[in-house]
């Protein structure tokens, strides 16, 4: 095996001192000695970088982060690139990428722009995010490598469910043909784990304990808080990802030609295991303490599958024509998100059990009911409940990206005036989304009900198998204070629902309509037109880089608009234009070759995400009183967020791989988009599929996204990094790394009585610690990493939701053993803290 040119941390660190603007480069080198298996948790290491999951669809209990913040933005103002072109946003949720089917293998680099240029796209609010593949030329000889690795979750092999893992890479690279002008670089992966996640909560809102602060104008104010219902979760995730990438290239003295192709496919078979205790007559008691009169004990399973496609292809060149440079290239993105044949499943018992019940919430991490003994022992046995009914649906969202990019640099024979480069980029994304509930209106299909023959069964005399006699197995789960804890088997409770999806139930669930199928479909249609010019001036130690970008976008989309009858409807059309003109500046005062100073001011925007504005309105229920508990719907009406952003930082490099950084930021927003959450209606009309006899009261919840008036930003970042080369002999491989990011948002929101907020998701701190080892056949790499609480959306009577503060500790160890063999032991989160 041979060395690489490319790919080492000092290398990176080259092109970090080397960058127009404020940058952080991860190499090769450091991807590789990380123990995690998707990339975004690896990112996490940088200065001012934090990741998160989809929380919506229980993704977040893979244990695996999915969406990329730069400096506490949300995901969705950055800009993402592969081999430095765009990637089609498969979510419609969101602008940003999900990471899960970006692999940690077979990647040179990945440069993150916190102050970027005119050459870079527009929508770089937060920064820009730039994941380079290999090619033949980034190797000093031809080169080939096998990685076999094997891995064991420890919560899943303590609780009984399956915990084994593994990964295998095959990766090569050979230059050809005379002088070696020809190169091609292929790779493949493919990567299998299975992961245990447990989750305890209230599942209503909470509750002042005593009746002297029951008149608190929120509950936050509370000494003492309890609830009326506590859920317990088991996610058990079966996660496959395999892919690879393909690189051919000609590199000549004056002309590179250029294709280049990326596949990765994420596939993730999830199941959700739920018991719950279900207080009802609540109130406060002689003795002032709010208890339950009464409790039930229920069961709830849901399938929450991911399937992710990501393909790219890239294909152009470089053409060096005397003091001219041109870059041409055209390129295809194309993604596919997907959950497909989702099932949930519900089961009660026939009565409820005398209490009194008081829900402890004291410990966050495991709530617990007490009680009578004789009704607690009642509570814990899982055949007190019985399978009652099914429901689910199916949903898919592509985006497909085309585009064309050129450029052309010009370098003068100036002393001031260096070079001016400009350019163009046109892209059009067409995206296709829908979700069908499997029945009619979403509603509920009952097991041995009327489409069997049978009665529309209620939920207190449900005619399914007891849960202990739905195949299935036991686990030993919540320390055992729940009792008996099944994982049922999910073959057997999606063969009760969906070899009879879209079928009609007219006795039942209904008769499938038009309404049902539509109603939840939209399409998307975005053609952006870019162009750019930027100098570069230098005038001793001091290079100036100014530039103006304008980008112009087109955007229309369909979504069906129902009828009110919950059968017929029709397609109806919105269509959006802007353009948006965007100037840069960047200024480096380069004292000697391993120093610089920072300044940068530029302007960005953030468009709105396509199912922000053109998507579903989506519902959910109480499965026993068909109450509606929340709503979010589209806005039609949101505009790009814009800002105006100003860094200034300094850096300090050595020859030993080490660098030391400071810097400063500020960014003032304009219209940013935020959930609002509020007990009115935002609409005369729910849309989508509504449950028939569903109905709300002041307990549901609206959420729409919402355009804010204004924001503010602005933070200090510190890193260092540094070999320790200075020790003695063996101790000279030693080495340590960190770095911490402090910084403070406010925010104007649109709801009334809560007018001064936090921007979501931009934690007040973030933090890396690290110490490695590097030397011989011998490496490890110990990593700390904290994200402080982050703010998940602002409510109108309610506190706001947050997401408490995470840490996680990981280590790294590899040894290579010669004739191509490593041995890599990896261990994540050793402190067993929670993620999310």
């Amino acid at each position: 095996m041979t060395a690489l040119r490319s790919g080492t941390v000092a290398a990176a660190l080259d092109e970090q001192r080397r960058s127009t603007g404020v940058a952080s480069v991860l190499s090769r080198e450091q991807i590789d000695r990380a123990p995690e298996t998707n990339l975004s948790d690896i990112l996490t290491r940088l200065p001012g970088v934090s990741a998160y999951s989809n929380m919506g669809n229980g993704q977040a209990a893979t244990g695996e982060a999915q969406y990329m913040t730069i400096r506490g933005l949300d995901s969705s103002y950055n800009a993402y690139t592969l081999n430095g072109e765009r990637i089609a946003p498969a979510d419609p949720s969101t602008r940003a990428i999900s990471f899960d089917m970006l692999a940690p293998y077979g990647i040179t680099s990945i440069k993150i722009s916190k102050s970027t240029t005119a050459e870079t796209d527009g929508d770089s609010v937060g920064g820009a995010i730039d994941i380079r593949t290999p090619t033949a030329f980034d190797f000093s000889g031809n080169y080939r490598k096998i990685i076999l690795q094997g891995q064991l979750n420890d919560n899943a092999a303590q609780t009984g469910t399956p915990a084994l893992g593994g990964t295998a890479q095959i990766e090569f690279a050979r230059r050809f043909g005379h002088d070696g002008h020809f190169g091609v670089y292929a790779t493949g992966y493919y990567s299998s784990k299975n992961v245990l996640a447990d989750a305890a909560a209230p599942n209503r809102g909470y509750v002042p304990s005593f009746a002297s602060e029951a008149g608190v104008k929120t509950p936050d104010q509370a000494s003492q808080l309890t609830t009326t219902q506590l859920k317990y979760d088991l996610f058990t995730s079966s996660i496959k990802r395999y892919g690879g990438s393909l690189s051919l290239n000609y590199k000549g003295e004056r002309h590179e030609f250029y294709a280049l192709g990326t596949w990765g496919q994420y596939n993730v078979q999830m199941d959700d295991n739920q018991v719950s205790f279900r207080g009802s007559n609540s109130g406060y008691g002689a003795d002032g303490i709010y208890r339950s009169q009464l409790g039930q004990r229920a069961g709830y399973f849901i399938t929450n599958d991911s399937a992710q496609l990501l393909t790219t292809q890239k294909i152009g060149g470089i053409s060096h024509l005397d003091r001219w440079t041109v870059n041409y290239d055209i390129f295809n993105s194309y993604g596919v998100q997907a959950t497909p044949n989702t099932v949930e499943a519900s089961m009660y018992g026939s009565g409820s059990v005398a209490g009194p019940f008081y829900l402890d919430t004291a410990n966050t991490t495991l709530p617990v009911a007490s009680g009578p003994a004789s009704a607690m022992s009642q509570l814990r046995n899982q055949n007190t409940s019985r399978f009652w009914k099914t429901q689910g649906g199916d949903s898919q969202s592509t985006a497909d990206m085309f585009g064309i990019h050129a450029d052309a640099a010009y370098r003068f024979r100036n002393d001031i005036l260096k070079s001016i480069i400009f350019g163009f980029k046109i892209s059009d994304t067409e995206r296709l989304s829908w979700s069908h509930p499997l029945f009619h209106n979403n509603n509920n299909f009952i097991y041995n009900g009327p489409f069997f023959g049978g009665q529309n069964w209620p939920s207190t005399n449900a005619a399914g198998p007891t849960i202990g006699n739905i195949p299935g197995y036991q686990v030993d789960a919540f320390g055992g204070k729940l009792g008996d804890f099944r994982i049922l088997d999910r073959d057997w409770v999606r063969n009760t629902t969906l070899p009879y999806k879209y079928q009609n139930d007219p006795n039942g669930a209904g008769n499938y309509t038009r309404n049902d199928w539509n109603a939840n479909t939209s399409t998307d249609s975005e053609k952006i037109y870019a162009g750019f010019v930027a100098l570069n001036l230098q005038a001793g130690p001091v290079d100036i880089h100014p530039g103006f970008r304008y980008e112009y976008t087109d955007f229309s989309g369909t979504h069906w608009q129902s009828a009110g009858d919950n059968i017929n409807g029709r397609f109806v059309r919105i269509h959006q234009n802007y353009g948006s003109p965007l100037p840069y500046l960047n200024v480096n005062l380069r004292p000697s070759e391993l120093s610089v100073l920072r300044f940068s001011v530029r302007r960005g925007l953030t468009r709105p995400a396509f199912g922000l504005i053109n998507g579903a309105t989506t519902l959910s229920t109480d499965p026993v009183t068909n109450q509606i508990l929340s709503i979010s719907q589209p806005n039609p009406n949101l505009r790009p967020t814009t800002a105006t952003m100003f860094d200034f930082s300094g850096e300090l490099y050595n020859r030993h791989a080490g660098v030391i950084s400071a810097s400063v930021y500020y960014k003032q927003i304009q219209k940013f988009i935020f959930t609002s959450v509020s007990n009115t209606s935002n609409s005369a009309t729910l849309g989508g599929n509504v449950p028939t006899s569903s109905f709300t009261d002041g307990g549901t919840l609206y959420s729409m996204p919402t355009n804010g008036k204004g924001a503010t930003l602005e933070g200090i970042e510190l890193a260092t990094q540094q070999n320790l080369y200075f020790l003695p002999g063996w101790m000279s491989g030693f080495g340590v790394n960190g770095n911490v990011t402090l910084q403070h948002s406010n925010a104007t929101s649109s709801i009334a009585g809560h007018a001064d907020t936090a921007l979501p998701r931009a934690p007040e701190m973030m933090y890396n610690l690290g110490f490695y080892y590097s030397r011989g056949p011998m490496h490890f790499d110990l990593n700390y990493n904290y994200i402080g609480t982050q703010l998940l959306s602002v409510n109108a009577k309610s506190p706001d939701f947050y997401l408490q503060p995470t840490q996680r500790l990981d280590l790294s160890m590899k040894y290579k053993f010669g004739w191509g063999i490593t041995g890599t032991l990896a261990m994540q989160n050793l402190l067993n803290t929670p993620a999310f």
